[in-house]
């Protein structure tokens, strides 16, 4: 989705959440919308993957590579973001078990998430065909639109994400940074692993979740077969991402848990960490997926062509 879109969704629902002009039953018929909506944009990617050919047939050949990078990639940006969190020592950490609980982090979410994603890609298999594509992508439009105004007034209605927004003030810029250098510490480490070209695994990692654009980059600078590489490297970034975050959230903190989606932050998995990491998380998340998502064109050929 266009960001200027992104950012209308965005702020009409701010606006709405923010001066609350209709009456209470609109909010909570928001939030359910926001539900329903995320059901539906996980289903539709699922059935997105499962309905492209070209992807279920390249599972096989250089799906384990591609997921080597995506899990190193998370893991490399998980891990800075924890240690920055540690020492920025700021209360998104204190938080009890109750209340994660209540920001929707428990086991039956994840079930969930991971359901949905199941049935999207099997109705993609065995049902629907390529011609559906078109279809998909404007059901996942709409709903995408759907989750952000709902994100939107959420973060309106919170006014406390706006005082938890002060206590990272100008270190809000150090997230995507360390998530831009957790990924390519990551993708390094993976190339070890995998014998393969350090230069060429990093830039794959360097779509950080945006496997459009990256495997576009990497396939008319590179070669078709990085290109496809980067495109299910990233595919996998953004299915692990919405199956680990409400782990991450709990077992790790929550300024971590926006490393894994990377460029992703500031649409599709957007919603999702709103609702396991709460609303003050969603501001920076989203900032930092803007960041990362105007690094990606710069970066990638910079990358392949040292």
């Amino acid at each position: 989705m266009d960001i200027t879109l992104i950012l209308l969704f965005l702020i009409v629902g701010f606006v709405l959440g923010y001066f609350k002009p209709f009456p209470d039953i609109f909010y909570k018929f928001s939030g359910y919308i926001t539900e329903i909506g995320l059901i539906i944009l996980l289903g539709s990617m699922g059935a997105r993957i499962g309905v492209d050919e070209k992807i279920i047939s390249e599972l096989g050949v250089i799906g384990y590579k591609a997921f080597i990078l995506a899990l190193f990639s998370i893991l490399g940006s998980i891990a800075l973001l924890k240690v920055f969190s540690v020492f920025l020592k700021n209360n998104y950490e204190d938080v009890e078990e109750e209340e994660l609980q209540e920001e929707g982090s428990d086991h039956r979410l994840t079930i969930i998430i991971v359901i949905s994603v199941i049935i999207g890609i099997v109705l993609g298999i065995t049902v629907l065909k390529n011609s559906y594509l078109p279809t998909i992508e404007i059901i996942t439009t709409y709903a995408l639109a759907a989750l952000l105004f709902g994100v939107g007034v959420d973060i309106g209605l919170n006014k406390e994400a706006f005082y938890e927004l002060k206590v990272l003030g100008f270190k809000i810029i150090l997230i995507p940074i360390l998530i831009v250098i957790g990924t390519l510490l990551g993708t390094y480490l993976a190339s070890l692993v995998l014998n393969m070209v350090a230069k060429e695994a990093m830039a794959v990692g360097a779509g950080f979740g945006w496997y459009s654009l990256s495997a576009v980059l990497i396939t008319k600078i590179h070669s078709v077969e990085l290109g496809s590489v980067a495109f299910l490297t990233n595919v996998f970034r953004e299915l692990l991402t919405i199956i680990s975050l409400p782990f991450v959230v709990k077992y790790i903190g929550k300024i971590p848990s926006i490393g894994p989606g990377g460029a992703t932050t500031m649409d599709v998995t957007l919603p999702l960490i709103k609702k396991v990491s709460g609303e003050e998380i969603a501001v920076p998340a989203f900032i930092s997926g803007v960041v990362l998502s105007s690094l990606v064109p710069i970066l990638v050929p910079f990358i392949l062509n040292i």
